[in-house]
C-alpha cells in the first residue's frame, strides 16, 4: 500500500515538471511571434491633439510583404512626415497651449489660451479641437503631398466675456490660405456665446465706421500736402467705410472696449470703441447679461403700455410698488436719480431689489438738473456719474436716459449715449397728489404703445397702482418694460433718437 502511493506521488511529481517545461516553451514562442509581428512608428506621428491617427490618405504607414517560409519579415520604416511650424507671432494675454500632430494626412500645429478655471480651459479646449478637426477635414489631401495645419490665436477679456480670435492658415499645393474664426465664452452663464458675428446689431457697425472714418480723415489732414499745381479734390480724405459688418469681420472684447480690426490700403489696423457706446446694440453685454433674456414671451397683437417711474428710488414706496407689480405680472422701467441711489444703504438696497425683481433699470441723470441748460462738461458729468452710481449696484450700464422735464437739445442727443425716452401719457401725480384722480386720468388717457410718465417716490402714486394694476389688466394691456413695448412694435432703438412711444 506504501509502495503504490510513494509510486502516485512521483508519476505527479513527473506530471507537474512537465507541464512547467511545456508552459515555458510555449511562452516562449509566444513572445517572439508577438516581437515579429510588431513595427515602430514613424516619425512625426503624434496625435496629442485629436483621437483618430492614420497614414497619408491613399497609403499605409507600414507594409507587410510576403516573405518565404522561415526568414524575418524586414521592418519598413515609416515615411517622416514634415511638421507644422508657426512662424507669425500672435499676441497672448498669457500661457498658450501648443501641441503638434499629424492626423488624416495632415500634420499640424495648434495653440490655444491657456484658463485658470477649469471650466472655461475645458470649454477653450474643446472650442480648439473642434476648428481643429473641421479643418483638418477641408485639407484632406488629394496627393502624396502632406498639408500643412497652422492654428494660433489672440485673446481678450473684459468683466464677462473671454474672447478668442483664432488665425488659421492652410497651407497645400504650394499655397497659403489664412482666415479667422472668432470664438466667445460668457463666463456670468459658463457657456460659449451661440453666435459670435450676431453681438452687434447693424448698427453698432454704422457708428464703428464713422469712428474709423474720423480717424482716418484726422491722420489725412496731417500728411503734407504736395503742390501739383492740380485742383484739390473737394472729398474727404479717409471716407472709405460704409459701416457693413463685412468691412470689420473681426473683433476682440477688451477690458477698454470692443477693439476691431480693419484693412486700409492692405494694411491690418485697429480701433478700440468704448462699450457705452455700443451697449445699445449688443445682444450681449460686456458683463456677459444676454439681453433677449429680459424680454418675456408676450402676445404681439395684444396691446401693450409701459408705465415708467422716475426720480427714486424710495426706500418705502419703491418695495411697495415692487409687490404690486409682481402681483400682476407687470415690469415696469424705473428711472433712477443716481444721486439718490447712493444716498442712503436703503436706497442702495432697494435699487438693487429693482433689478433682482426683473424690472428694468435706467438713469434720470445724476441730480435732475434742466439738461438744456448745462455746458458739455457739466453734461457728461451728470450722465456719467448716474450711469457709473448704477452700474456699481447693479454690474450693468442702463440702456436709457430720461432728460428731467423732457428736456434736451442737440449736445444731450449726442453726448448720452443711450436712446433719449419721454412719453406721451403723463400721469400728474405730482400735479394732482391724489390717488383717484391720477387713476381717472391715466385710464382715460391709456392706449397701446404708450409710454406712461409716474414717481415711484409718492404714495398716491403707489396707491393709485392698486387700482390701475387691475384695471389696466382687465382691458387687455400687457405692462412692460421700454425694452420690451419696443421689441414687440419692432422699433429699432437708435442713440441719440428721442422717444415719446412706441409710435412717436
Amino acid at each position: 500500500m506504501k509502495r503504490k502511493k510513494k509510486r502516485m506521488s512521483t508519476l505527479v511529481r513527473v506530471l507537474l515538471c512537465s507541464w512547467c517545461v511545456l508552459g515555458l516553451v510555449l511562452t516562449f514562442f509566444v513572445i517572439k511571434w508577438a516581437l515579429n509581428l510588431s513595427e515602430p512608428e514613424g516619425p512625426g506621428h503624434t496625435d496629442t491633439l485629436v483621437d483618430i491617427t492614420e497614414g497619408p490618405k491613399g497609403t499605409s504607414a507600414v507594409t507587410k510583404p510576403n516573405n518565404p517560409e522561415g526568414t524575418q519579415p524586414p521592418v519598413a520604416t515609416a515615411t517622416p512626415v514634415p511638421q507644422a511650424e508657426f512662424v507669425a507671432v500672435h499676441d497672448h494675454m498669457g500661457e498658450a497651449a501648443e501641441g503638434y500632430g499629424y492626423t488624416g494626412g495632415v500634420s499640424y500645429g495648434l495653440r490655444y489660451p491657456r484658463r485658470e478655471n477649469g471650466t472655461e480651459e475645458a470649454a477653450v479646449y474643446e472650442a480648439a479641437q473642434r476648428l481643429l478637426a473641421e479643418k483638418i477635414e477641408e485639407l484632406s489631401p488629394e496627393t502624396d503631398e502632406v498639408p500643412m495645419l497652422l492654428i494660433d490665436y489672440e485673446d481678450a477679456e473684459c468683466a464677462g466675456v473671454l474672447s478668442v480670435l483664432f488665425y488659421v492658415e492652410k497651407q497645400t499645393d504650394g499655397k497659403t490660405e489664412a482666415e479667422t474664426s472668432l470664438w466667445l465664452y460668457n463666463k456670468k452663464k459658463g457657456e460659449p456665446v451661440k453666435e459670435p458675428q450676431a453681438l452687434f446689431a447693424d448698427r453698432a457697425y454704422l457708428y464703428v465706421a464713422q469712428q474709423v472714418n474720423k480717424l482716418l480723415a484726422e491722420e489725412a489732414s496731417q500728411l503734407p500736402v504736395e503742390n501739383t499745381g492740380e485742383q484739390e479734390s473737394s472729398e474727404k480724405p479717409g471716407n472709405t467705410f460704409s459701416g457693413i459688418r463685412e468691412e470689420f469681420p473681426e473683433y476682440l472684447l477688451t477690458a477698454d472696449g470692443v477693439m476691431f480690426y480693419f484693412e486700409v490700403n492692405g494694411v491690418r489696423r485697429t480701433i478700440t470703441i468704448p462699450y457705452i457706446a455700443l451697449h445699445t446694440y449688443m445682444a450681449v453685454t460686456e458683463n456677459g447679461t444676454v439681453v433677449a433674456d429680459a424680454i418675456r414671451e408676450l402676445d404681439p397683437d395684444k396691446p401693450m403700455i409701459a408705465l415708467t417711474f422716475d426720480d427714486g428710488p424710495h426706500f418705502q414706496q419703491t418695495p411697495r410698488l415692487l409687490k404690486l407689480l409682481e402681483q400682476y405680472n407687470a415690469r415696469s422701467t424705473f428711472f433712477i436719480l443716481g444721486d439718490r441711489s447712493h444716498f442712503t444703504e436703503s436706497n442702495k438696497e432697494t435699487v438693487k431689489l429693482v433689478a433682482e425683481a426683473g424690472q428694468e433699470i435706467a438713469s434720470h441723470t445724476y441730480s435732475h438738473k434742466d439738461l438744456k441748460t448745462l455746458t458739455l462738461e457739466q453734461l457728461t458729468d451728470e450722465i456719467v456719474k448716474a450711469r457709473d452710481n448704477l452700474f456699481a449696484l447693479t454690474g450693468e450700464y442702463p440702456t436709457f436716459v430720461r432728460p428731467p422735464y423732457g428736456s434736451y437739445n442737440t449736445l444731450t442727443k449726442e453726448y448720452s449715449y443711450a436712446p433719449l425716452i419721454t412719453w406721451n401719457l403723463d400721469s400728474k401725480d405730482w400735479s394732482f397728489r391724489d390717488a383717484q384722480m391720477v387713476v381717472d386720468h391715466v385710464l382715460s388717457e391709456a392706449g397701446d404703445g404708450k409710454i406712461v410718465l409716474m414717481h415711484d417716490i409718492h404714495w398716491f402714486t403707489v396707491d393709485a397702482m392698486e387700482q390701475l394694476l387691475p384695471e389696466l389688466t382687465s382691458r387687455g394691456y400687457q405692462l412692460v418694460t421700454v425694452r420690451e413695448l419696443f421689441y414687440y412694435k419692432n422699433v429699432e432703438l437708435e442713440n441719440g433718437k428721442v422717444y415719446h412711444s412706441s409710435y412717436n
